[in-house]
């Protein structure tokens, strides 16, 4: 009888088989179950040395950690900035409270499916796929360090994001909210609604960042808030977002103007912040509740006083200025790609899709454009068309007409 080339069978006092295999360092190591027969034992072999072969082995002892100490192992790997590691772990923790006692190889999709719909219930869905991803690298990491074969997470169904209308500001409702807001904070709006800043990155902007001579902005800083935390990073987290963006010369000079006024003068340390809170630090989020949308009100209550039409919308954020910048971009007829590297995107499809909306002024503008291109030849051609440029109100010329008798 042959003596066996791969691993060993060897029968327990309970009556049932154990296999044992070779580990990388050669020496065996028994399985994680045991076997009724012997043939089960050494089937389990031939399937074992058939995924070493193929390099699709997975040792079961790597899948028995729960996801609560993968996901901390996770997140003290190297390379993680501090503001992604807080927000991670923020994202993770109403999943971990469902699966973190679980081993990883005992989670299934059913389970990772019914922790979210849990989540569902008690949160908003941009909320619940935002978290959700944080889960999905949890465990594709997983799968690459070789402690499961296949994520849990595949495949899972996500709640869908209604589409939502953002507040559209035109450059009359930005001009009458610049003018209800308290003057420490004119400059500030006035560069997320011009330059299209993330939030983070116009309260990160430092003395050094405007170039007055050159008129440009480098945004290279950004400012992270999580769970009342505020860091401040030198360095922009993506290659898209550390840009220089040439500044229109009203924002430049609105900036000299806010740096002379609140901040000593144009020329203060290089180092400080331009843009800072009522006692001289960080700006926080809070900003939004407690200056935008009071000055939003106030520039609406004005106009109404007025007999005017209300153009600054309600519920206006900061991000949504960010859209403001793009739009008037769009309506200027500016490069998409040129628009996607001035807001640091990372494709051009995001700045078009997500961002852009054209306004009502620009949609009629394109109809006028379409009707110049096409009318004359319509008419020329059926006879059915004109162009109204000539000064016709519509319908069908008596010459047009008589053309098409003759025609028929």
């Amino acid at each position: 009888m042959s003596k066996r080339q791969f691993g060993s069978v060897r029968r327990l006092q309970s009556g049932r088989w154990q296999a044992r295999y070779p580990n990388g360092s050669g020496l065996l190591v028994p399985a994680d179950r045991t076997f009724s027969t012997k043939s089960d034992a050494t089937r389990f072999l031939a399937s074992v040395q058939t995924d070493m072969a193929r390099g699709r082995f997975l040792d079961p002892k790597e899948g028995k950690i729960t996801l609560a100490q993968w996901s901390d192992e996770w997140l003290a790997l190297p390379g993680k900035r501090s503001a992604s590691v807080a927000r991670d772990r923020q994202d993770l923790a109403a999943f971990l409270t469902h699966l973190g006692s679980l081993p990883l190889a005992a989670i299934t999709p059913a389970q990772v499916q019914a922790a979210v719909n849990a989540r569902c219930k008690v949160v908003a869905p941009a909320t619940v796929r935002r978290d959700f991803a944080a889960l999905r690298a949890v465990l594709n990491a997983a799968v690459n360090a070789d402690r499961i074969g296949r994520s849990p997470a595949r495949k899972t169904a996500l709640p869908a994001i209604p589409p939502g209308k953002r507040p559209a500001l035109t450059p009359e409702g930005l001009a009458e909210l610049a003018e209800a807001l308290p003057g420490h904070y004119r400059a500030l709006v006035l560069t997320g609604a011009v330059l299209g800043l993330r939030w983070g990155e116009a309260i990160g902007l430092r003395v050094r960042d405007i170039d007055f001579p050159r008129r440009t902005v480098i945004v290279a800083g950004t400012v992270k808030e999580l769970a009342g935390h505020v860091t401040l990073e030198s360095e922009a987290k993506t290659q898209q977002s550390l840009r220089t963006v040439a500044a229109p010369d009203f924002l430049i000079d609105e900036l000299a103007q806010h740096l002379a006024r609140y901040r000593g003068s144009p020329a203060a340390d290089s180092e400080s912040l331009v843009f800072v809170g009522p006692r001289g630090g960080v700006m926080r989020r809070r900003f939004v509740e407690r200056v935008l949308h009071p000055a939003a009100e106030k520039a609406r209550a004005d106009a109404v006083a007025q007999g005017r039409i209300p153009t600054v919308p309600p519920g206006l954020t900061f991000h949504a200025l960010r859209h403001v910048a793009v739009t008037a971009m769009a309506d200027a007829g500016v490069p998409y790609n040129v628009t996607q590297r001035r807001v640091g995107h990372s494709t051009a499809r995001m700045t078009m899709e997500r961002y852009s909306h054209r306004s009502s002024e620009a949609d009629r503008a394109a109809a006028g454009a379409l009707d110049r291109y096409f009318a004359e030849a319509l008419a020329a051609r059926s006879g059915t068309y004109l162009a109204r440029r000539d000064g016709s109100a519509g319908g069908t010329s008596q010459s047009t007409r008589s053309q098409a008798q003759r025609q028929s």
